[in-house]
């Protein structure tokens, strides 16, 4: 074969490949190696007196090519996305914010020409200031921005409990906190799994991000959620048990890909082992329509 003939099918072979590996394949396990501690949550909440009510607001909107979601899906179609923020209600009063999106000005970095909404991220500021704790399921910019961005930063970072490795770990920087904001913070440490405040555990699940965390709320009414943050970006990860394709994963979110097939596997098989825990993916809209609409969750805040 001459080199006319097997130098572009060599080029033809690479340049497949490469599409293979930066758009089409994932990971997938088949036995998962990470366990979702649900008994131990719920022992962890016996007793306590419980929150009553879980409330949302939709702070900002996006979307990412399908291919950018799951693996091997589409380069032209469009998989939206919603950026919220979490309020968890007693009822004495007392509230815990979970996760706070970003503000205007890293929407207009990250996702230019979509939606934000400016008087909920204001809603969210206030109701910060009012909180008695705001919590992340993860350290990355469009989960802790809010808080980076907060005008009343010195005002509520007595109360933000990020953990050791969402204060140290490298994508932090990317909220753009402040210079010697993060030092003021007091890093929140435990080993595997934490009993944070009456009716929520909190389960380390480093892979998307080296300080990512599993969020378990259990309300007085009896019903039962776990926040995965960015485990999965869509309820399709975790049904198929396919992560996002190398491109996203290794070059921009410096992802551990085997650590989040694992738990991709080990969501799928407690998704279908307990039906009655709802699973709550951070920027999945259907999944945040479903539990406003089936489990009660407010679309505004207390």
């Amino acid at each position: 074969m001459s080199k006319k003939v097997w130098i572009p099918l060599l080029i033809l072979a690479v340049l497949l490949i490469g599409y293979y590996a930066l758009f089409m394949q994932a990971p997938t396990v088949e036995q998962s190696n990470y366990e979702i501690q649900l008994d131990q949550m719920r022992k962890l909440t016996d007793g306590d007196q419980l929150p009553e009510a879980i409330n949302s607001l939709i702070i900002a909107e996006g979307s990412f090519p399908s291919a950018a979601v799951v693996a091997g899906e589409s380069l032209f179609s469009k998989s939206p996305l919603v950026f919220s923020s979490f309020q968890i209600q007693y009822g004495d009063g007392k509230t815990i914010i979970l996760d706070t999106a970003h503000d205007k000005r890293l929407q207009e970095e990250n996702f230019s020409g979509n939606p934000f909404y400016q008087d909920q991220f204001d809603k969210m500021q206030a109701a910060m200031l009012k909180a008695d704790s705001i919590i992340a399921t993860h350290e990355h910019v469009d989960h802790v921005g809010g808080i980076a961005q907060s005008p009343n930063l010195d005002k509520i970072e007595a109360k933000v409990h990020l953990t050791e490795e969402q204060i140290n770990g490298p994508t932090i920087e990317a909220a753009e906190f402040p210079k010697g904001s993060l030092e003021k913070l007091s890093a929140l440490k435990y080993d595997t799994i934490d009993h944070f405040a009456p009716g929520i555990v909190l389960q380390k699940a480093p892979g998307h991000s080296v300080g990512s965390q599993l969020v378990y709320v259990r309300l007085k009414n009896g019903h039962e959620f776990l926040f995965i943050g960015d485990v999965a970006w869509s309820m399709r990860n975790i049904d198929e048990r396919v992560g996002r394709p190398g491109l996203i994963s290794w070059f921009f979110l410096h992802e551990n890909r085997d650590q989040v097939a694992n738990q991709l596997t080990a969501l799928n098989k407690f998704k279908k082992d307990h039906p009655e825990v709802q699973i709550v993916i951070a920027h999945d809209p259907a999944n945040l329509e479903e539990i406003r609409k089936d489990q009660g969750v407010g679309s505004d805040f207390q």
